[in-house]
């Protein structure tokens, strides 16, 4: 099932974090420049399909999975991996 335009930008957010780190949903909208519920919605939707997970105890914490690491390494969503567009620039 291919992502949205908002689920691969959530999953690249992600994916820039350390295996062991994790944010809040409030967290990921000021990095974002998102509202809170459409974070939340997002990252929940990704959930229900494996690719994010959250805390068990509030305030909850989402992560990226590794199949959602994976997922993001598929062609058409390498550009929202961090550094990616960079890499580009350097080798232009």
């Amino acid at each position: 099932m291919p992502l949205s335009q908002s689920q691969a930008i959530m999953l690249g957010a992600l994916s820039g974090l350390e295996p062991t780190q994790a944010l809040t949903v409030r967290e990921l909208a000021t990095r974002l420049d998102r509202s809170p519920r459409s974070v939340r919605d997002v990252v929940a939707s990704l959930a229900v399909i494996g690719l994010t997970s959250r805390s068990q105890r509030p305030p909850f914490h989402w992560r990226i999975t590794a199949r959602g690491r994976l997922a993001l390494r598929a062609p058409g969503y390498r550009e929202y991996l961090p550094g990616y567009r960079e890499c580009l620039s350097e080798v232009r």
